[in-house]
């Protein structure tokens, strides 16, 4: 599905006369990588009065979407923290039905999470991109071992701060992973994800990540 703005009446902080303007509701970064960057660039729905010329944000719920992240969040208006029991139970709602149609179409499986305001998303947006550069340091030291690379479920490793990419043991195996995480560890990579993924696999009765 493609991204959607719909025309709003916006009001500038300084109680300039109300303006018409097109604001992102719904952001599938998919299709429309450069909102990722206007997230992380603290542009996205950003405004200028046409009257007094200040700059400012669109306080107003939004849905943003990256399929290859696996990443669905409800952006909730920052003005409205108070309200999260409501506004929980309204995206349980909202998420049952993007999931019974919307979702089933586009065969995606993965649950929602949720933030106040655009700096929140931000800082969500952010984590995944950094997550994914060393994910992919983490595959580059890897395969100069001549070690075989998976990729983990995007989620999985969401829940378990672990890397989106591991290297594969001489087997399948919490165990397998945990040495060959080290191994990879071992070659002078400094990575806490990494680090971290291998505790995870050592802990006791620790079961394999789950691969896509």
């Amino acid at each position: 599905m493609k991204s959607v703005k719909f025309p709003e009446m916006l009001v500038c902080p300084n109680g300039c006369e109300p303006f018409e303007a097109d604001r992102w509701s719904f952001i599938n970064v998919t299709h429309t990588p450069e909102l990722k960057d206007a997230a992380l660039g603290g542009e996205l729905n950003l405004f200028c009065c046409p009257q007094c010329n200040t700059f400012f944000h669109a306080d107003t719920d939004l849905i943003y979407l990256d399929e290859q992240a696996a990443l669905l969040v409800f952006v909730f208006s920052d003005k409205n923290r108070r309200n999260k029991k409501e506004l929980l139970a309204k995206m349980e709602k909202d998420y049952a039905v993007l999931k019974d149609s919307l979702f089933k179409q586009m065969k995606l499986d993965f649950g929602p999470m949720y933030v106040f305001g655009l700096e929140e998303l931000k800082e969500v947006v952010l984590r995944e991109q950094q997550r994914t550069d060393e994910s992919e340091a983490i595959a580059a030291a890897a395969a100069a071992l001549g070690m075989k690379v998976a990729r983990l479920a995007p989620q999985w490793a969401r829940q378990h701060h672990s890397p989106l990419y591991v290297a594969v043991g001489g087997d399948e195996t919490a165990g397998g992973y945990a040495a060959a995480a080290r191994k990879v560890l071992q070659s002078g990579l400094k990575s806490p994800l990494l680090a971290h993924f291998a505790e995870i696999m050592e802990g006791e009765g620790a079961s394999a990540p789950n691969v896509l």
